[in-house]
């Protein structure tokens, strides 16, 4: 059972507006001094968002499906040097962020250079072709204004 408002777009295109300050992993606040050696191994490629759902930490019953509910498109771009370009687009609205991606083990980690921002990180999982990447997230459920933490979900595939 799902806890969400009526349809309307431009209620969710403020959503959407609020989604963009962590538009593809969401920001943990993992810094350091030591020099990031960018490796993207896998993730290399274009990529659609086949799912994209934010769920509420505070109430797991309240979450949002920007792209099979809302038809809301996300693209990944990653190039071989670990340049990254993402794109969120939805309700006559779009953002972009582009900076430097790596694989770290078992997380996705992304370094927003435009516009900037924290370090992000998410668990990574491959199924074939398709890729899974959960992760911390903020988003505004109850459009007051100020995101609530979220966790998200995306599921990529090959574009």
């Amino acid at each position: 059972m799902r806890s969400r408002r009526p349809f309307s777009h431009t209620r969710y295109g403020l959503r959407l507006l609020v989604f963009t300050g962590s538009l593809t992993i969401g920001a943990t606040g993992c810094g350091g001094v030591e020099p990031v050696v960018y490796e993207p191994g896998f993730m290399v490629g274009e990529w659609l968002a086949e799912t994209l759902l934010l769920t509420s930490v505070a109430d797991p019953l309240v979450f949002t499906e920007l792209v099979a509910d809302l038809g809301a498109v996300f693209t990944l771009s990653v190039q071989p040097s670990g340049r990254y370009t993402a794109i969120l687009t939805g309700f006559g609205q779009s953002s972009s962020e582009f900076g430097r991606l790596t694989v770290d083990g078992d997380e996705v980690v992304l370094f927003p250079e435009s516009p900037p921002g924290e370090e992000s990180r998410a668990v990574w999982e491959r199924i074939g072709d398709t890729v899974i990447l959960e992760g911390e997230s903020e988003f505004d459920f109850d459009l007051d204004g100020t995101a609530e933490p979220a966790t998200r979900r995306q599921v990529l595939i090959p574009n």
